[in-house]
Parts: structure tokens; sequence; C-alpha cells
């Protein structure tokens, strides 16, 4: 119950919390190769992230909400051509009034929407970025379009779970079964991201139940010291779907996600914690396996992708060692050549860019969840 009550204190701060997060003016650009890399292998110039490795070369708007890291390396020519296009592409036009479709792509001789059913955690990283582009550029045009995809979100992909309280689900429709359970993905709900909503929009109470939702969610879906891609809660309890006990291509990120985050939020300590076996494993094989099965115990005998070695490195630089996070650290990029990012793929480039980038220092979280290009509070714009 502290813990709770310690998140609760930090949620509620109002209109100090509301004065902290201000815009702020970022500090001088600097170069990263990686993202210089990532852009050339799988954005296009009018700002369209192409997953190469599929036939449809389609569009998610995951990929569109990844790339808008084009504000840690400084790039807003191409922060605003991927929101732009995102925009005009995916919310026809308005993302103020109609929440991003989540495939685009080719259907025989046509582009467009495949399936305008929408991806919650594309849709929270762009009003995520949105935000922290609002304070590092001093554009308060930003802070508004962020706001309005806010209340999208919560309009459209939130709802009462019992034994979480007021929960995002993972898009518009298709995740409350005919039995009444609900079907969340904890990767979804980056520590960060959930505090800087809470604190940012004090004033819509409901940030603060999903932040803390999210927290109790990661506490319970991390028990086993791994992470399921999916579960289900149904009148207060939770179990994995039957047909997906695994932790895989989703989960991984969940990992990363909470190494990211401040170790003075309230629940980084005790999320850290409970994966301590996750390090052991990782201690003992020298690799992440593909897979896990939280359940049982099992997992992959063979190991991950580059990319799922590549995000665990932030996580063992968390939990205490270092020596070990640098092993994993080598196997992201930090190249700008085109070809090596394309032989490395669309997704194992996301996770790489995303720890790559924490690791060598781009970017931090602070408490409130803000984001801190190179590490550094920006200054104000004022």
């Amino acid at each position: 119950m502290a813990l709770w009550r310690d998140c609760l204190r930090r949620i509620g701060l109002g209109t100090l919390l509301l004065a902290a997060t201000a815009a702020c003016s970022a500090a001088p650009a600097q170069a990263w190769p990686a993202w210089d890399g990532f852009k050339s292998a799988f954005v296009s110039d009018d700002g369209r992230v192409i997953d190469r490795s599929q036939e449809d070369l389609r569009t998610v708007s995951e990929g569109q909400s990844y790339a808008l890291c084009a504000l840690v390396a400084q790039d807003r020519k191409a922060f605003d051509a991927i929101l732009q296009w995102t925009e005009n592409n995916l919310s026809a036009g308005d993302m103020s009034q109609q929440l991003p479709a989540w495939i685009w792509g080719k259907t025989g001789e046509s582009w467009g929407v495949i399936d305008a059913n929408s991806a919650s955690d594309a849709d929270l990283w762009i009003a995520f970025t949105l935000l922290e582009a609002s304070r590092v550029w001093c554009n308060p045009a930003y802070a508004d379009k962020a706001r309005a995809l806010g209340e999208l979100i919560l309009n459209k992909e939130s709802m009462e779970v019992s034994g979480l309280g007021l929960s995002i689900l993972p898009g518009r429709t298709g995740f409350v079964q005919d039995d009444g359970a609900v079907k969340l993905n904890p990767s979804y709900l980056p520590p960060f991201m959930m505090a800087r909503f809470a604190n940012a929009w004090a004033d819509d109470t409901r940030w603060a139940q999903v932040y803390l939702a999210s927290q109790k969610l990661l506490l319970d879906t991390g028990r086993t010291g791994q992470y399921p891609d999916w579960v289900l809660y149904n009148n207060g309890e939770m179990r994995l779907p039957d047909d997906e006990q695994r932790g895989d291509y989703d989960a991984i990120r969940t990992y990363l996600w909470i190494a990211m985050s401040s170790e003075k939020d309230p629940t980084t300590a005790a999320l850290l914690k409970q994966l301590s076996p996750m390090a052991a494993l990782l201690l003992k094989r020298q690799n992440m396996p593909e897979w896990f099965e939280p359940v049982s115990g099992k997992y992959s005998a063979e190991r991950g992708p580059a990319g799922f070695q590549a995000s665990m490195a932030p996580f063992l630089q968390a939990i205490g060692m270092p020596e070990l996070a640098k092993k994993f650290h080598g196997q992201s990029l930090k190249t700008s050549s085109k070809e090596a990012w394309l032989k490395y793929g669309y997704y194992n480039g996301a996770l790489s860019l995303f720890a790559q980038g924490y690791m060598d220092n781009f970017y931090r979280f602070n408490s409130l969840g803000e984001l801190l290009p190179r590490g550094k509070e920006v200054k104000s714009c004022g």
C-alpha cells in the first residue's frame, strides 16, 4: 500500500508538476549516426516508415511513432514529415478527430489503409513525443495536438478493468471477449510515459488512474520474472490466453521500457527486483532467448535476434550488471550505413535504436517522465 500511496502523491502534485513541464529549448544538435542509418533505410522522404520485410511494404502506426525519435536526433525536418504523413494517411488528415489506423500498405494496385483499427501503443507514443517536442522545440501547437490525441485515447481506447482500474486497451476494438475477459499487452505501457501523462495532464484525473493501473499491470504480469506478450483479466483474475502462452516479440520491449524509466519512479525498483531471475538467466546464457513461457518456465534454446540482445543492455545496466550490459550493447547498430540497417531489419532496428541511444546517453527520462535530450534538462523557452 505504501508503494501506491507514493505513486498517488507523485501524480497529484497538480500545479507544481504542470509548471515543471513548461516548454523548453533544446541543447545544440549532436550527430547520431544510428538515426541517420535507420532513417535512410526505413523512412521515405515524405515521412513514411516502411517495413521492407513485408511483401506489401506496409507501414504500421507503431513504426511511425517510433520514428518520431527524430526528436532525440534534433531532426525537426524528419519529425514534421513523419508527423504530417501519419496524420494525413492514418488519421484522415486530423489526428485530433481520428485515431491513427494501424496498418497502411498496398492492396492490389492501390495504396491505403489495410486495417482501420487503432494500436494504442503507437497512439501513446505519438502523444508522448508531441508533448515532449512542445518542450524541446518551444512549440505549443505540438502540445495542443498531443492533448487532443490523449483525449481520443481516453475516450476510445480505455475502460475500467476489474482488478486493475481504468486501463488502456491495445486498440479501439477487438479486445473485450464474449465472456467479458479483457485482453491487454504490458509492452504497450512504458512507465515513464504513463508518469508523463499523469503529471502533464494532472487536471484530468483519468490519467492518474491509468498510471496506477499500468503499474499494477506491470507488477502483476512480471511476477514470474518474465513478461508475456498478452494477458487476460476477467472478474479481477489474470491469466494468459490459451493460445498465447509466450513472451517474445512484444514482451521484449517491456524490459526495455522499465529499464529506461527513472530510478526515482516509485515502482522502478520493485519492477526490476521481480525480474532478477531474468538477469540471472542472461548471466548464465550470455544471450537473450527468443521466447519464454512465463507460466511453465520453459524458454527457447535458440538465442533471440540481434535486436533482442541490444534491447536488454539498458535492463542489465539498470539491474546492476554493467559489464554484461556492454556485451549486449555490442549487438546494437551505431553505423549510418543504409545497407547495414536494411540487413538488420525494421523491428530489430527500432529496438536497437532505442537501446543504443539510451546506452550512449543520447537521452534519458526524469522522474516526471520528461525526455532529457543527451541526458540533460532543457532550458526554459522564456
